[in-house]
């Protein structure tokens, strides 16, 4: 599901915080959003801040308060401090609540929490579990569960990767992937943490003061040194690694995945 964002501007006691933003996410795509502000544009998308000019468009539907039911289902916002997302103790509760709220019946509700769950590698076992017993990494498999039950199109991680070690940092791009390939949804991931987008996202967005600095193909933007340079933007490990190369007159190709970049170097070096 396309998300069109038409001359949106945000303001926060009479400041400019963003503005004159277009931009289209595309569906079934992974978008990277980095820089400024990048949470607060993810919250008018989710319909949490309605108090924006322009206009924001999800699908065919113009965001307004009279779709609000229709976004929240369609919209699914993760954020950053999903430990202040819990409502209860238990987990098959937890899911039961947050499914009462949305108004939303399904046909066997026990066996959409034990697909659910499967869906992100917890089995079944742990709709018996207390919430606070879980592992961070858990936590947050466990509200990603959570909002697979009703299914929304799109799916927006604030930044996801914070508190993770890297295996739970590895078993999170894993589902976001298949979430991507296998059912079709349109990601959107909010991070400072350009190695992890550079590896996983399709497009990225680059904020800087308020408004999009840059905006186009993942490759594409972190490909363009001189642009990151100018404006301090993080620039990924792997492309550093393959412009030293190049400065070294080796002939290193620029990868995504540092499996194929050894590849690349052992053919070259």
């Amino acid at each position: 599901m396309e998300i069109t964002l038409k001359n949106v501007g945000y303001r926060y006691k009479n400041k400019k915080i963003l503005d004159h933003i277009n931009l289209k996410i595309a569906d079934n795509h992974i978008t990277g959003i980095t820089g400024e502000y990048k949470t607060l544009l993810c919250e008018i998308i989710d319909a949490v801040k309605l108090d924006y000019t322009g206009t924001v468009t999800v699908g065919d539907a113009l965001l307004n308060k009279e779709n609000l039911k229709w976004i929240r289902k369609e919209v699914c916002l993760i954020h950053q401090n999903w430990q202040n997302q819990f409502f209860t103790d238990n987990v098959k509760e937890e899911i039961i609540f947050l499914v009462s709220r949305l108004a939303y019946q399904p046909k066997d509700l026990n066996k959409k929490m034990e697909q659910s769950l499967e869906m992100v590698g917890l089995n079944k076992t742990y709709l018996n579990k207390e919430i606070k017993v879980l592992s961070s990494g858990e936590q947050k498999l466990l509200q990603v569960a959570i909002s697979l039950i009703y299914n929304p199109n799109i799916i927006i991680f604030d930044e996801p990767f914070v508190e993770l070690d890297y295996k739970n940092q590895r078993k999170l791009l894993k589902l976001i992937k298949v979430l991507k390939e296998k059912y079709q949804k349109t990601i959107i991931i909010t991070s400072n943490n350009c190695n992890l987008l550079y590896e996983i996202t399709d497009d990225i967005v680059i904020l800087k003061k308020g408004r999009i600095l840059a905006t186009d193909s993942t490759v594409k933007v972190y490909q363009n040194i001189s642009l990151l340079k100018e404006n301090d933007v993080d620039i990924p490990d792997l492309i550093k690694f393959t412009m030293l190369a190049k400065e070294k007159k080796i002939k290193l190709s620029f990868h995504r995945d540092i499996r194929d970049l050894i590849k690349d170097v052992y053919k070259h070096v």
